[in-house]
């Protein structure tokens, strides 16, 4: 009998924490490579299993450095572009975003929105695993538009960082909640 192979989602509810990590540090090789800091396979590895740890240092930080700028200028575009924080994008119709006048405008507009969200998203967690906790409400943005659901690999990796980061157990039925709860118990302003 052949049984159905998980959900990718599901793979990530299993999958060490350092391969979150790789995964989220995946999307954002080709920035790093043009600000200069070329990630070879096995560096990327390395900076995944040091920020896992917490240990990241020198390139690693460099590299979480300039992850930052680039997940900041994406919240600054949504603000400036549309008028939107990132929780507003991601319940944001397309219908209200525009002006438009052809499909090619309005695939352009889809499309830059969508970029600006996963960037968004997958630097937050990259952030927040490195201790940067001022990104984590992203992360919170990204698990409520899923209804903690968890049915997108965006989501699946925000509950395993946060869950990570606050130590709360995904088991329990109110993980959400907890979720929420150790957010407001943070900081405001916990940047490195």
């Amino acid at each position: 009998m052949k049984t159905v192979p998980d959900a990718p989602t599901e793979g990530l509810s299993r999958a060490p924490l350092s391969e979150i990590i790789w995964i989220a540090l995946q999307h954002f090789r080709a920035s790093l490579a043009e600000a200069g800091l070329t990630l070879g396979a096995d560096e990327a590895r390395e900076l995944a299993g040091a920020i896992a740890e917490g240990t990241a240092r020198a390139k690693g930080d460099c590299a979480l450095r300039h992850i930052a700028a680039i997940v900041d200028g994406r919240l600054s575009r949504l603000r400036s572009r549309w008028q939107l924080d990132f929780a507003a994008s991601l319940r944001a119709d397309m219908a209200a975003i525009g002006p438009w006048s052809s499909t090619a405008e309005y695939l352009e507009l889809a499309n830059a929105k969508a970029e600006a969200e996963i960037d968004i998203a997958l630097g937050s967690a990259l952030l927040a695993a490195a201790g940067r906790r001022d990104y984590a409400p992203y992360l919170l943005d990204v698990l409520e538009q899923d209804a903690g659901d968890c049915d997108d690999i965006d989501a699946a990796i925000a509950r395993r960082i946060l869950l990570h980061i606050s130590g709360v157990d995904g088991a329990r039925v109110d993980w959400l909640a907890q979720l929420r709860r150790w957010l407001d118990d943070q900081p405001r302003d916990s940047g490195a």
